[in-house]
């Protein structure tokens, strides 16, 4: 309405100032008397048309500046001068309202913001490429033991690695170091984001401490793990001592030695037959330790830049092959396909470690079927997700996984397959770890299973 106003206003003026510059030039030498009132009209008019845009100038260029300096209180009186003067006056109060509102609004959003960064347990700490620091917040200080932190440099007198770390880690990633501060130990979880402000990059890093968690998590692992082996050694060891106690018994007379005579053909038969189940046992319990030795003993990963899309297809080979071999013991071969996006994905990694991981958790799908020979499939897929991270992913249309089986599947030992270790799956998550990754499962009876990884 004011810049309707404003254009009409405008508008008024120059078309007086035409009407009297006209009246001039009609009258100019004819009538003496119209042809001064006509120009004596037509420059009071310019005069007044410069004195108000003038006004008006000076009042936008007052206001301007009040909202440069961020100066709110000024304030226009709404019943002096004409309509248009009126009309501009009350618009200008509006906006400054408005304005007023919103540096309010975001004075509270800060301080809120501010309220929440003070109080989280979360270390917050943003830098630019130079690495001086934009902000940090309390609990960085506390976490490290410093008054203030105007240069990431300064973090050097708690560990080089820890600044190290922060300099080279890209947005969208996610660490983890040990650092020691004053005799603790940190188990810091590191996770960074890149933004553009004032046209200079700023990563904005995060610190948790997740120790406490990592040692609650260590101990609930310990007792599962000390519950498999009770369970895998008493199984084992029990048989064994129950028929050696039979067997002793067949030698012995009370507490003497049984006569040579009185050894029947029987005996000797039972005695062998003995043996030979304590034989069975016994190298049962060695492969159960061997087992036990292959999670603990992983070697170390020899990383190079892997083509996914190459990887997959060596997979897919590798698995398809198997079942040509006269060997094959599966019963259903299901279909198997793979789909990268974007195709340049690639990953830092073993790919000879990596593949392990997969061919196993295949095998795993495979003998899942079971005997149903029907549509069976198998998707190998991979991308990034929102944060940038690599997605590996292997889903079946298998018969899946009730809660209580999806919840021990990564406890060393456990398994539901008569001739299974029990490992597999443990070792494919300490391969995945060894990557600085994460490996989940996602099932329910009926509806497959997802098997994710992410770097």
């Amino acid at each position: 309405m004011i810049y309707k106003r404003f254009w009409l206003v405008i508008v008024a003026y120059l078309a007086g100032m035409i009407l009297f510059a006209s009246a001039f030039a009609f009258s100019f030498g004819k009538d003496l008397t119209y042809s001064i009132i006509s120009i004596v009209s037509l420059v009071l008019l310019t005069l007044s048309f410069a004195v108000w845009l003038n006004r008006t100038n000076k009042k936008l260029a007052f206001f301007f500046s009040s909202v440069r300096n961020d100066d709110t209180s000024l304030f226009f009186p709404e019943e002096a001068g004409f309509g248009n003067e009126k009309l501009l006056n009350k618009s200008l109060n509006e906006l400054n309202s408005k304005l007023k509102d919103a540096k309010i609004n975001i004075e509270l959003q800060e301080k809120f913001y501010k309220s929440i960064m003070e109080r989280i347990s979360t270390g917050i700490i943003s830098f630019y490429e130079n690495g001086v620091v934009e902000f940090t917040n309390p609990e960085i200080n506390r976490m490290f033991g410093l008054d203030q932190v105007s240069h990431i440099n300064k973090l050097k007198i708690i560990d080089p690695k820890l600044v190290e770390l922060l300099e080279r880690i890209e947005s969208g990633e996610q660490k983890r170091i040990n650092v020691k501060v004053n005799h603790n130990l940190l188990s810091l979880s590191v996770h960074a984001r890149t933004i553009i402000m004032r046209h200079r990059e700023l990563k904005i890093v995060t610190l948790q401490d997740i120790k406490s968690e990592l040692d609650m998590h260590e101990m609930d692992s310990w007792q599962k793990l000390i519950r498999i082996l009770n369970h895998e050694i008493m199984n084992s060891v029990a048989p064994i001592t129950s028929l050696s106690s039979t067997l002793s018994g067949f030698y012995k007379s009370g507490e003497d030695q049984t006569s040579p005579d009185n050894i029947t053909p029987r005996i000797i038969s039972d005695t062998i037959r003995g043996l030979n189940i304590i034989e069975d046992h016994g190298k049962g319990l060695m492969h159960f330790v061997e087992s036990y030795r292959s999670l603990t003993q992983l070697p170390k990963p020899e990383f190079s830049r892997v083509n996914i899309s190459e990887f997959f297809e060596r997979i897919m080979i590798l698995v398809n092959s198997g079942f040509d071999n006269d060997n094959n013991k599966y019963k259903v071969r299901p279909l198997i396909t793979s789909s990268v996006t974007p195709d340049d994905v690639t990953l830092v990694a073993d790919d000879k470690l990596l593949a392990q991981v997969f061919i196993n958790i295949i095998k795993n799908s495979i003998e899942a079927f079971g005997k149903c020979e029907e549509d069976n499939f198998i998707s190998l897929s991979a991308g990034r997700n929102p944060d940038g991270r690599v997605v590996l992913t292997i889903k079946d249309n298998g018969p899946g996984m009730d809660a209580d089986t999806l919840e021990k599947i990564f406890v060393p030992f456990f398994t539901t397959k008569e001739s299974g270790s029990g490992i597999g799956l443990s070792l494919s998550r300490q391969i995945i770890r060894l990557h600085n990754g994460n490996i989940t499962c996602d099932s329910a009876p009926g509806n497959g299973t997802i098997i994710s990884m992410i770097f």
